[in-house]
């Protein structure tokens, strides 16, 4: 189970590398258009620390995602409401509060303010995916961020770009982006069972 988990994050590891080098590619060798122009950034909803349920999985509850839940999902739920904003698993989130440019796939759940979720044309995801951890996007949030204590840098997501890349390299992205969530997919599964495995033996 551990080789197989191994196996699938060092997958996930030269996936990831080989869409920053086609999407630092497209950017120096195409026109750029701003990152709002193709898609929409959905920011995510405030219930107070509160609300906050730890460890509980009743079935009117929900994983309520934070910033540092980017980086490795917690466990915090809260009571499901309208007010909540909700993700998929192959939603894009990015940080611009606390951890500003943080992101990532493969998570469910509703998510805090500090928290965008993207909506854009599914055949774009790959792109805009790569296009917030390109080197070029990452340095606009960089320079855009402010606060001593807790980073803030909402005001880069005017000047974010993506690449008016062709056909062929948007596809390439796409399949890339695919495979990623079917393989974090794959890894939720895998680390449940060896839960219940550990469990059921130790």
């Amino acid at each position: 189970m551990d080789n197989l988990i191994e196996n699938i994050e060092k997958q996930n590891e030269s996936l990831f590398t080989l869409g920053s080098i086609l999407i630092n590619r497209a950017n120096i060798n195409n026109e750029r258009t701003k990152l709002l122009n193709v898609c929409t950034l959905i920011k995510g909803f405030e219930v107070g620390s509160q609300n906050y349920i730890e460890n509980n999985v009743m079935t009117y509850h929900v994983p309520y995602i934070r910033v540092g839940d980017l980086l490795s999902i917690g466990k915090t739920f809260v009571e499901g409401n309208d007010n909540l904003i909700y993700c998929s698993f192959d939603d894009i989130l990015i940080a611009f509060d606390g951890a500003p440019g943080r992101n990532a796939i493969g998570i469910e759940g509703a998510f805090s303010s500090g928290i965008y979720k993207v909506d854009c044309k599914k055949e774009d995801k790959g792109l805009i995916y790569f296009e917030l951890n390109s080197s070029l996007n990452q340095k606009i949030i960089k320079d855009h961020s402010q606060g001593t204590t807790i980073l803030h840098a909402s005001k880069a997501l005017p000047f974010l770009e993506v690449a008016e890349a062709d056909n062929e390299t948007k596809t390439k992205l796409n399949i890339i982006f695919s495979q990623l969530v079917a393989n974090k997919k794959k890894l939720q599964l895998l680390k449940k069972q060896k839960n219940v495995l550990l469990a059921k033996y130790f």
